[in-house]
C-alpha cells in the first residue's frame, strides 16, 4: 500500500475560534498544516489532474470551513476539517496541525493541535498475538 502524502503547510486563515462569546467575535489568526495520505501513482503515471487529489480545491474547502462557522475549541475545528476532507476527496488519512498563532501570553509563539484521522475503509487493523 502507498504512503503518499500530499501537503499542504503554513495555511494562514483568521479563524472564530474560542471558549467565549467574546473570544469568537474576532477573528483569530491561525495556521495549518496538512498532510493527506492518498494514492498518487496514477497521477505520477499520467500527470493528469482527474488521476490526482486537486490540493487547489482542498485549500479552497478548508478556507470556507473556517470562515463559515465558529469553533469553541481547535479541537472541534479539527475534527470538523478532517471530517469534511475524508468525506469529499479521495484520501486515506488526513493528518492535521492547527495553531492559534497569537495565544494568550507573550511568552508563546503559537498553541495547537495535532490530529490524524483516517477514511472508515481504511482504518489501520489491530491484531492481537
Amino acid at each position: 500500500m502507498s504512503s503518499d502524502k500530499i501537503l499542504l503547510e503554513g495555511i494562514r486563515l483568521e479563524i472564530r475560534v474560542g471558549t467565549t462569546e467574546d473570544e469568537r467575535s474576532q477573528p483569530q489568526l491561525c495556521g495549518l498544516d496538512l498532510a493527506l495520505e492518498a494514492d498518487l501513482r496514477a497521477a505520477g503515471k499520467t500527470g493528469k489532474l482527474d488521476h490526482a487529489v486537486d490540493y487547489a480545491a482542498v485549500f479552497r474547502a478548508v478556507e470556507t470551513l473556517c470562515a463559515e462557522a465558529s469553533f469553541g475549541l481547535l479541537e472541534e475545528l479539527a475534527e470538523q476539517i478532517c471530517d469534511k476532507l475524508l468525506a469529499d476527496f479521495p484520501v486515506r488519512k488526513v493528518k492535521l496541525r492547527v495553531r492559534k498563532l497569537n495565544p494568550f501570553s507573550p511568552r508563546l509563539n503559537a498553541v495547537g493541535v495535532e490530529v490524524k484521522r483516517y477514511h472508515k475503509q481504511h482504518k489501520k487493523r489491530h491484531h492481537h498475538q
